[in-house]
């Protein structure tokens, strides 16, 4: 059984909001599965399916069910009242409904990981580079940051030549190369070679800023289990490659690492603090 406006809100999705087939469908799910849990155990709504009656209190009982009864984690939750929100505004910018009960409802916030737990975080890097819901840049700035370069580097102009001289693994070329794909139309478009662009024509100025991918990046966070902080993932980086390669000199570090030796004493000091 459909939800309320159902073709509408996936025209929405589409033309509106550019949503990925995948985003599309997984927003659809959680809607669908929150009205398929009113209709069968909310009992205002059974009697009156009017979907102005609906408040913040209705959608905090179906949340609840899911932590309780379903186990969800937190990013979960989190990912779920983002979709639940969509859907909402949806209707209450179109007129549909004059209810929006999920206003209020505040995401979960999780204990920041200390820069220990963070610390092989690359090693599931695969799986990140090929979710259906984390956006191409944070791929990419995932991708980047295993390589140890910093996200101001990232984000500087004439960067995405790196392409061309790293050595890359299978799956991490596959992903660069599905990139580069999509990403050909926004540099057409831009008139730019670069990797982070804005997605808007600005011929004078088309970089995306920093501010502007850690917006990308805070939007995106529902959808992963890792906290995407890029500066505390190029620690972890760093500092899990100097734990396991105890064997190399200074300069093999510095080198491999692109540090100077300030910098390589600072990350030594920072593993001695996490108590490794």
């Amino acid at each position: 059984m459909s939800f309320p406006y159902e073709k509408r809100f996936r025209h929405y999705l589409q033309t509106d909001k550019l949503a990925a087939q995948a985003t599309e469908t997984d927003t659809c799910h959680d809607v669908n599965d929150l009205f398929t849990y009113l209709r069968n155990f909310n009992e205002t709504y059974r009697q009156s399916p009017d979907l102005s009656v609906l408040e913040e209190t209705d959608i905090n009982e179906y949340l609840i069910m899911l932590q309780t009864k379903r186990a969800i984690k937190n990013t979960t939750y989190n990912k779920v009242l983002t979709h639940l929100n969509t859907y909402f505004k949806f209707l209450f910018k179109n007129k549909l409904s004059h209810s929006l009960p999920t206003l209020a409802i505040k995401g979960l916030k999780r204990p920041q990981k200390q820069l220990v737990e963070l610390l092989g975080w690359q090693q599931d890097l695969v799986s990140y580079l090929n979710s259906d819901q984390l956006s191409n840049y944070s791929k990419m700035v995932l991708l980047l940051l295993t390589h140890f370069y910093t996200i101001t580097e990232i984000v500087t102009p004439g960067f995405y030549q790196v392409l061309d001289r790293e050595d890359w693994q299978p799956a991490e070329t596959n992903f660069i190369q599905r990139f580069q794909q999509e990403q050909a139309s926004l540099q057409q478009l831009q008139n730019s070679p670069d990797l982070f662009l804005k997605v808007r024509l600005d011929l004078t100025e088309p970089h995306l800023s920093l501010a502007g991918l850690h917006k990308i990046l805070k939007n995106d966070q529902p959808f992963c289990d890792l906290p995407l902080a890029p500066r505390r993932l190029y620690q972890a980086v760093i500092m899990d490659f100097i734990q396991r390669h105890q064997e190399l000199t200074d300069s093999q570090l510095c080198g491999q690492l692109r540090l100077n030796p300030t910098s390589l004493n600072y990350y030594r000091g920072l593993l001695t603090q996490q108590r490794i």
